[in-house]
């Protein structure tokens, strides 16, 4: 499996594509922004996105999703929670950020543990609230790989004093992410990626 990492936007959301050596299917997660560059760049490597996956659903991460949505004509997905709080430019953080308002439309919601088949890619959706009420993060085992979304940082967290968040919500969510196995590679919202053996004995949450 490929991992294209795209910083995108003023705060760098890394918006994800994901696809199989020798497969022209992707998936995409997290288009926070910049919807012209990430047409470029898929154009360039001949990929075709099957499907766009929101971790959540703050305006730094949904910025270009109605663009590509309708011009790749492709279903979002994203739990409920963050379905409808992507469409409210309140509890999205455009509001509280001072930020232009942005919203997105979800057409297809995801539950905890369930797998997604795209892209020749069997994708686990692990329900991690916390930076925000319905955050999701994407596990795909059979490559040890984790799209932690806002959750887990390298050596940190996500934010829990935005509309939704909760700390003790986070920390039991960072808990049952340290029970994947310690060589899975880390891909979060922002920075650079990690693994969960480094963050469990590094991350701020477990420094106390």
């Amino acid at each position: 499996m490929n991992i294209l990492t795209m910083p995108v936007g003023i705060v760098g959301t890394n918006a994800y594509i994901l696809y199989n050596e020798g497969s022209v299917d992707a998936v995409l997660i997290d288009p926070g922004c910049e919807a012209d560059r990430i047409q470029e760049e898929l154009a360039k490597r001949g990929l075709k996105i099957v499907a766009i996956l929101l971790t959540h659903g703050h305006f730094d991460h949904i910025g270009a999703v109605d663009e590509l949505q309708e011009t790749l004509g492709v279903d979002v997905y994203a739990s409920q929670l963050e379905a409808e709080l992507a469409t409210d430019t309140f509890l999205n953080g455009c509001k509280p950020m001072g930020r232009p308002d942005v919203v997105c439309t979800v057409t297809k919601h995801i539950e905890n543990k369930q797998v997604l088949n795209m892209a020749g890619l069997e994708i686990h959706a692990i329900f991690t609230p916390g930076h925000t009420h319905g955050h999701m993060c994407f596990y795909i085992p059979k490559h040890n790989t984790l799209i932690s979304g806002d959750c887990l940082f390298k050596g940190s967290y996500g934010r829990h004093d935005l509309p939704t968040s909760n700390f003790d919500q986070l920390k039991a969510s960072l808990f049952r992410l340290f029970d994947l196995p310690d060589h899975t590679d880390v891909y979060p919202g922002h920075g650079s990626s990690t693994t969960i053996g480094f963050e469990k004995k590094n991350n701020l949450i477990v420094k106390g």
